[in-house]
């Protein structure tokens, strides 16, 4: 239930935060804003770690050093939800976000890439992304 909750409140704040970035983004550069979201997000993360009583620094040496990098996708995801917020609105681009998520996912996990269980892909897989594709033609009409 924990897992749910969470992934829902992830929802609600990326959607928050390709909105408030757009708004940024009128004012300053598409990078400028992914520097100072990113900057505030490594603030806010680092104040949270420093207070948090389960803190696993000695942990960095079972990672593999290409995974170290993921957090630079923060950047690229900031940067270009500005772009697209900017370009078609808050509710295609965030649809079409979520459809490239699950896209990647699905082949991440077929592949087994990341370390990720290898699992096939089924066929409701495929149904339930085309149905979202669907949803985001009416969606933009």
């Amino acid at each position: 239930m924990i897992g749910i909750l969470m992934a829902i409140l992830t929802g609600f704040f990326i959607a928050l935060q390709s909105v408030t970035n757009a708004a940024i983004g009128s004012g300053v550069s598409t990078w400028t804003t992914a520097m100072i979201t990113q900057a505030v997000g490594a603030t806010g993360a680092l104040i949270i770690y420093l207070f948090s009583k389960k803190s696993h620094v000695n942990g960095f040496k079972k990672v593999k050093p290409l995974y170290l990098f993921g957090g630079s996708f923060g950047a690229i995801v900031v940067a270009s939800s500005v772009i697209a917020v900017t370009l078609v609105g808050a509710t295609v681009a965030i649809s079409l976000t979520l459809i490239a998520q699950l896209g990647t996912v699905v082949i991440i996990e077929a592949l087994g890439v990341f370390d990720v269980r290898k699992q096939p892909i089924a066929g409701m897989q495929w149904i339930g992304l085309t149905l979202m594709m669907i949803g985001v033609v009416f969606i933009s009409l």
